[in-house]
């Protein structure tokens, strides 16, 4: 729910939203979910901008570079799907 409403995600989005409640404040990497999530990056997008969710992108500084870790701001509420 994003302001009292409820959103309806399917597929790979709803696979990354529940994967960005389940991490909770430590958020999640790309690395972390590539054995599904081949565009993470791509769903946070539909969830910012189609959803209206807030989520933040933390930089992270490795070696070579830096990868980012996302975080959801929003509270959601996971709902189990209809039959």
């Amino acid at each position: 729910m994003v302001d009292g409403s409820t959103l309806t995600v399917t597929g790979q989005v709803a696979k990354a939203l529940l994967a960005l409640t389940v991490a909770g404040s430590k958020g999640v990497t790309a690395m972390e979910v590539a054995t599904w999530a081949y565009r993470l990056g791509a769903y946070v997008h539909t969830l910012r901008h189609e959803c209206g969710l807030a989520i933040e992108m933390v930089r992270e500084p490795h070696e070579g570079g830096w990868h980012g870790r996302y975080v959801l701001r929003s509270p959601v509420s996971i709902l189990e799907p209809s039959p």
